[in-house]
């Protein structure tokens, strides 16, 4: 009796999993037409928007969901316009996804294994307090300026025609784009994706072309999808973009590889577009070989021009640390210092950078320190020529250093640059985490031939050498110093205005020529008690000068010009805040007496407008010797700072003596350095 009920038992359960295994099956067949009511409710009560399927539905389940209709609308929260209007669309989606739906607390990004539309018309919105009508996170949910986030995830996204809307109001950011896809000639394979789109991006009108050689999905799989070729270009008011290579798909431009070429009015425009921290320059044009693996970018056999100069590298940007990192090497075979004024406030073409204020000439521009804030970065610098402008015969050749953008700081460290017969070095920083903003810079300079490094144009005579190959002999002598500064500020204005720190500088076996002197003014020779002989050289004994910065005023401790008629002494202040001179240029004669007393020589105005004007009375001798003590001691603390090599030129030991009011010895005596 039991085993005839056990019989019974089995066969009643086999009976119902055959029943139910029909029931599906014939469900499975018939495409579940039943839940099409409670899917759409079901989905718009999870996305939080409203859920509309076409009257021609059919769903399947095994294995994953794959559903298609007729038509799909998604909407947005609120009375914003619809998301998402499809016509055909055949969806497949993994049950992961369904599960992270239905589970309760945050829901992980929607994945799509793949979704084909025949037409698609979509509107994506986005105020500028970051709420989107495309993030399917509850409201609450951390918002983003990156437009991709809160999207789905598609592994595989096609649309044969259809028309995209975009407003972003946090980027600032408005696009139409219509694509369409041609199916071509089968047998020559001519079918690929078109899209043209315009728009308006930081409030400048731009439009957007590409076009591909096969069929390229939107969105895919980098994995599972074949690379095509590839053509975009951009153009936004002067600039200019074109990609020749191959892509996965268009949204993330997996397996990006071909060759880019870019130009516009300054890089700096390019930077804020694609999230990189590049400095206001000039006009500039870009060629070079970009590659995208994931979210690592490269960009390689980089020819740069900004300007005049010739620039190169190659260069790695990586999206995946939660602040994106730059690397690589910047090199070039001509890098021009004026090209990259714009980035201090300079006017330049393209740069749009205001004039400075009537009777001002340091630029007022505020800079952009928010953005060093928007990537870090790690790069050695390698050039191989810097021209520093045309009152310098020589550049620096070769110049090397590392940059490095860390945390909001900026750092231009271990400085290296040759240039005639001597070097520069140091190291400079903007910290952009203070407010205002904070710099420093420590730079040092020995050993450059001043009749090398300036240009053979005279300046002052406003006369040209008739040999343009024969040295510059109006200053001569090796010129040596080192600046230790720091200050405060978001313009260039700001930061001088606040300088602080001492600098020095000094020539050995200087000279300079008469007729330098004669051109400045023969009753500023006289007054600085020089003697005018034709174009003869003047030895300078000594040359030095400390200044002292003080708020953006610059005071010299010590300024001396020993030469054989006197030693000339410079005193008084210039300010970096109002761009003010008020210095005074006194001679201390070789023969001192009441009769060789000379007028004071005053520069006054401004770096704009300087005016040179003569004493009306000579100053007394107690005037000139208090100048002349006042500058015995930092003249005597720069003196061990001139490498004198194995000469024993006691020239600025002799001015020493001069101001001390000793009488020097005719021999010259040795400087012993510590």
């Amino acid at each position: 009796m039991m085993i005839k009920q056990g019989k019974k038992g089995t066969l009643l359960a086999l009976g119902f999993l055959a029943a139910t295994i029909a029931t599906v099956a014939v469900c499975e067949y018939q495409g579940w037409p039943f839940l099409k009511g409670p899917l759409e409710r079901t989905l718009s009560e999870k996305l939080q928007r409203r859920i509309a399927l076409g009257d021609q539905f059919t769903l399947h389940l095994l294995g994953a969901i794959r559903l298609s209709t007729n038509a799909l609308t998604i909407g947005s929260p609120g009375s914003a316009p619809d998301l998402l209007n499809a016509v055909n669309p055949r969806l497949d989606v993994p049950y992961s996804t369904v599960f992270g739906l239905v589970g309760s607390g945050p829901h992980p990004p929607i994945r799509i294994t793949s979704l084909e539309l025949d037409r698609m018309d979509a509107t994506l919105r986005r105020d500028a307090q970051g709420q989107a009508n495309w993030q399917f996170s509850p409201r609450s949910a951390k918002t983003t300026d990156s437009p991709g986030m809160g999207l789905p995830r598609f592994d595989k996204l096609v649309v044969k025609a259809g028309r995209l809307q975009m407003q972003d109001d946090l980027i600032k950011l408005n696009l139409d784009a219509q694509v369409s896809t041609t199916e071509g000639d089968q047998a020559q394979g001519n079918s690929g994706l078109l899209i043209n789109g315009k728009g308006q991006y930081l409030e400048k009108p731009f439009d957007l072309h590409i076009r591909s050689s096969g069929v390229l999905p939107l969105a895919a799989s980098p994995g599972s999808a074949v690379a095509v070729p590839i053509t975009m270009e951009a153009n936004a008011g002067q600039s200019r973009l074109r990609f020749n290579g191959q892509a996965v798909d268009v949204l993330t431009l997996s397996d990006l590889d071909g060759t880019l070429t870019l130009s516009g009015p300054s890089l700096a425009a390019v930077g804020d577009a694609v999230g990189v921290t590049l400095p206001t320059t000039t006009l500039f044009s870009l060629k070079g070989q970009l590659s995208k693996k994931g979210d690592v970018w490269a960009l390689k056999k980089t020819q740069l021009n900004v300007g005049t100069s010739q620039l190169g590298g190659s260069f790695t940007f990586d999206r995946r640390p939660k602040v994106p990192l730059l690397t690589g090497e910047l090199s070039g075979s001509r890098f021009v210092l004026s090209d990259l004024a714009p980035a201090f406030g300079a006017q330049a073409p393209g740069a749009n950078n205001p004039a400075p204020p009537d009777g001002r000439v340091v630029p007022q521009r505020t800079f952009d320190i928010p953005s060093l804030h928007a990537m870090n970065a790690d790069l050695t610098v390698r050039l191989k020529r810097v021209e520093l402008g045309s009152l310098f015969a020589r550049p620096l050749e070769p110049l090397d250093g590392q940059l490095k953008l860390q945390s909001g700081v900026l750092t231009i460290s271990d400085l290296l640059a040759s240039t005639a017969d001597g070097q520069v070095g140091g190291r400079v920083t903007l910290d952009g985490n203070p407010k205002p903003p904070a710099w420093d810079a420590d730079v040092h300079w020995k050993g450059i031939r001043l009749e090398q490094w300036l240009s053979p144009r005279n300046q002052f005579a406003g006369q040209e050498e008739p040999d343009k190959g024969k040295q510059n002999r109006y200053v001569t002598g090796q010129l040596g110093g080192h600046a230790k500064l720091h200050g405060q500020g978001n313009s260039a204005a700001q930061m001088l205005g606040t300088m602080d720190g001492d600098a020095q500088a000094w020539v050995q076996d200087g000279t300079v020529s008469h007729l330098v002197v004669e051109a400045i003014g023969l009753d500023v020779a006289q007054a600085l008690g020089v003697v005018v002989v034709g174009d003869d050289l003047m030895p300078m004994h000594c040359a030095a000068v400390r200044v002292k910065a003080q708020q953006g005023a610059l005071k010299p401790e010590v300024g001396v010009i020993d030469t054989d008629d006197s030693t000339i002494l410079i005193s008084g202040s210039l300010s970096l805040v109002d761009e003010s001179l008020d210095l005074v240029m006194s001679a201390k004669p070789k023969d001192f007496s009441p009769l060789t007393l000379r007028s004071p020589l005053k520069v006054q105005g401004t770096f704009a407008d300087p005016k040179f004007r003569l004493e009306a009375k000579p100053l007394g001798l107690k005037v000139i010797s208090a100048v002349a003590l006042g500058f015995v001691n930092p003249l005597a603390s720069i003196i061990p700072l001139i490498d004198l090599g194995d000469k024993t030129d006691g020239g600025c030991q002799q001015a020493l003596a001069k101001l001390k009011g000793d009488r020097p010895n005719t021999k010259a005596a040795k400087v012993v350095r510590p």
